[in-house]
């Protein structure tokens, strides 16, 4: 086996943290060659609970990957959740005073007339959205090789916070095994699940964790703005626990057997671990709370088509539609773009593996 076709991620998200080698083969098919799954204290308001019990249970995670294989990837390469990231945009020009044909020193000049503001962050990918001809309304993905009398470029920096990239220690990853680490954007990596087409005529990726949810605007192969709020599926469980008195697991299977879109006759009840609780009742309670959601959803700026991914509303029937029709969107659901699964994370381990052989 070769080790070049071998790539490391380490992904987390509100609830738990998982660290994967897969083998990337022809075609981007992905094979897992070692998964270690564990839950942690997590995240809450966009703040690790524990930092202290986040950083030792990635470590952990990184102490048991290695061993289920006999080669370890150079580097390790880790998403950073969205809302630890930053999306900054700028653009340069340059106008000549005869027509010309725009080469790689063009390019480079437009580059080096951008500055990012890298005071308190960490770029860790840059991207040219699209280029202007002065003789042209259209924006254009390339234009080297294009003869005019000028050229804008607008280009987006995704960038990770300092305080988030400090937590991590190189002579921790060392140890386990890895020569280097990279921090990836899981918004860019979730890219992957979206159609090529759609992506370039623009549209929104909505990622729904347990407890939060991130806002995406697409471009291409370009995250043009990225907004985060505190809302997932995980407040309505909490809510479910305290309106209806029950516990977390009750709970949980109450929500996965409601049909909130449906109308109920007024006899009939849901049942959970003994639990009876009026059907209209529990619906009623589930869809005041998923249209608060699709109300914060349709705040933020969105394409006219959303992809979904994340799963934590799956688990509620009819969910993606009630947040279509207040938002007046099409929403899609997210899916592998090879097998059509719709499993997370590990859709979002594999488009993490498809970004890297795709940008690495």
């Amino acid at each position: 086996m070769k080790n070049d076709n071998m790539i490391a991620t380490l992904y987390f998200d509100d609830m738990q943290i998982v660290g994967r080698i897969v083998r990337v083969n022809c075609g981007e098919s992905v094979t897992p060659l070692v998964t270690v799954r564990k839950e942690y204290t997590g995240i809450s308001e966009s703040n690790f609970n524990d930092p202290i019990d986040f950083m030792t249970t990635v470590n952990t995670v990184l102490v048991e990957m290695v061993k289920g294989v006999s080669r370890i990837p150079a580097t390790l390469y880790i998403g950073v959740s969205n809302q630890f990231c930053q999306v900054q945009t700028q653009s340069s020009a340059i106008a000549f005073d005869h027509v010309t044909k725009i080469n790689r020193h063009h390019i480079e000049t437009l580059w080096n007339e951008i500055t990012f503001d890298t005071s308190n962050a960490c770029i860790i990918k840059k991207k040219a959205l699209y280029y202007k001809l002065e003789e042209y309304d259209e924006v254009l993905i390339d234009v080297l090789g294009s003869q005019t009398k000028g050229v804008e470029m607008v280009a987006t920096a995704l960038t990770v916070n300092q305080e988030f990239r400090q937590m991590f220690d190189i002579n921790l990853i060392r140890r386990a095994g890895f020569m280097d680490y990279k921090f990836i954007s899981i918004a860019a990596c979730e890219l992957y699940m979206i159609p090529v087409k759609v992506r370039d005529a623009g549209c929104t990726l909505v990622r729904s964790d347990f407890f939060s949810t991130s806002v995406a605007n697409i471009l291409g192969d370009g995250v043009t703005q990225l907004s985060h709020f505190n809302l997932g599926a995980g407040y309505l469980i909490g809510e479910i626990v305290n309106y209806f008195n029950v516990n977390y697991d009750t709970a949980l299977q109450l929500l996965e057997e409601c049909t909130p879109t449906f109308e109920v006759l007024l006899e009939e009840k849901y049942t959970a671990n003994g639990k009876q609780i009026p059907a209209s009742v529990f619906n009623k309670f589930v869809m005041g709370h998923l249209n608060d959601f699709a109300e914060r959803l349709s705040n933020c700026e969105t394409a006219r088509v959303i992809y979904l991914s994340g799963g934590n509303f799956d688990r509620i029937y009819g969910a993606t539609n009630v947040f279509a029709n207040a938002c007046d969107r099409t929403i899609i659901k997210c899916k592998d773009v090879l097998s059509g699964g719709e499993t997370y994370p590990e859709n979002t381990l594999n488009a993490m593996a498809r970004y890297v052989v795709n940008n690495h």
